[in-house]
């Protein structure tokens, strides 16, 4: 993999992560506040950011035969 994939990698996994960690807060927000609705919207945005991570991941694996970052661990 060539440097400028490397930063990238590294840059779009950042934007993504710092957009993952608000979408959690939002989840644990609304859970707290007790809002179906808007718990429901935040974890729907949480899965869809975690999906487009899962995507590029992917897509990248089958385009370039590695990953961009290591796989998390799910719990």
């Amino acid at each position: 993999m060539t440097e400028a994939m490397e930063r990238m990698n590294r840059q779009y996994r950042h934007i993504l992560q710092g957009l993952q960690a608000n979408a959690e807060r939002d989840v644990r927000l609304a859970r707290a506040a007790g809002d179906l609705q808007s718990t429901a919207k935040a974890q729907a945005r949480l899965d869809t950011l975690r999906a487009a991570l899962d995507i590029y991941a992917a897509s990248h694996l089958v385009a370039h035969g590695t990953r961009p970052w290591r796989r998390p661990e799910r719990s």
